[in-house]
């Protein structure tokens, strides 16, 4: 009875001596468990309180303007482009159109009416050459005026119904005389102008163009009206009279 009584509680002993060694290892490995947990949570805050990497921005480049038209832009002939040129078209420029157009409208006008009044037929035929051409630049300069955005005048000058006005009050050889004189004195103003926009540098190309293939046909005009001048028996400008 005696040995019985003490082998419960050796055994009662030992029962409670693995159930207290179990409580220490679980509570350990609870807090272990709570220790390991506690470090992700705040390695978990110290990375969302640090901001984000910024990535390096580059500067943006503005793209640079078009041209007006033109001619572009100015050009085409303009553009102007252009260069087109500058959209906007330099004062020499539009003088120079403008100066041009009212030419060829004079020339045509003044050519037709020789045509229809000169006395002489080779001068009839000048006259007519005179407003072909003239109408065939005018044209043509209006095509690159419209390229450029500019707009020539499309009617003759003041100065241009005048010279016309006092034309029509003569007939026969002095109305040949009086045009063909009037044809020179022009186109000597003309070939100036023309000479300075062809060799302008800062010209829209289509412009330059035209002034210098223009050049040609103004200058055949004056060398035929002064060889008429001679046939005729007037002394045109810049040549001697034949007379003695």
């Amino acid at each position: 009875m005696n040995r019985n009584l003490l082998t419960g509680l050796m055994l009662a002993l030992l029962l409670t001596t693995a159930a207290f060694a179990f409580a220490q290892s679980a509570d350990s490995s609870s807090a272990q468990g709570a220790a390991q947990a506690g470090s992700a949570q705040q390695g978990a805050g110290t990375e969302s309180t640090q901001e984000p990497a910024t990535a390096p921005t580059t500067p943006t480049t503005p793209s640079p303007r078009g041209p007006a038209g033109a001619p572009g832009g100015p050009g085409s002939p303009g553009g102007a482009g252009a260069g087109a040129p500058s959209s906007e078209l330099a004062a020499t420029d539009k003088t120079f159109i403008r100066d041009a157009a009212l030419g060829n409208l004079e020339a045509e006008e003044l050519g037709r009416l020789a045509a229809e009044k000169a006395s002489s037929p080779e001068v009839k035929s000048f006259g007519q050459k005179v407003a072909d051409d003239h109408k065939q630049a005018n044209d043509a300069l209006k095509q690159i005026a419209s390229s450029l955005q500019y707009e020539p005048p499309s009617k003759p000058s003041s100065h241009a119904k005048s010279e016309k006005a006092r034309l029509e009050k003569l007939s026969g050889a002095d109305f040949d005389r009086e045009f063909l004189n009037l044809v020179v004195k022009e186109h000597q103003k003309d070939v100036a102008a023309f000479e300075r926009e062809s060799r302008r540098a800062t010209a829209p190309s289509g412009l330059k163009s035209f002034a210098g293939s223009t050049l040609k046909g103004l200058q055949d005009h004056i060398k035929m009206a002064q060889d008429l001048s001679s046939k005729v028996g007037a002394a045109s400008p810049g040549r001697p009279s034949n007379s003695q």
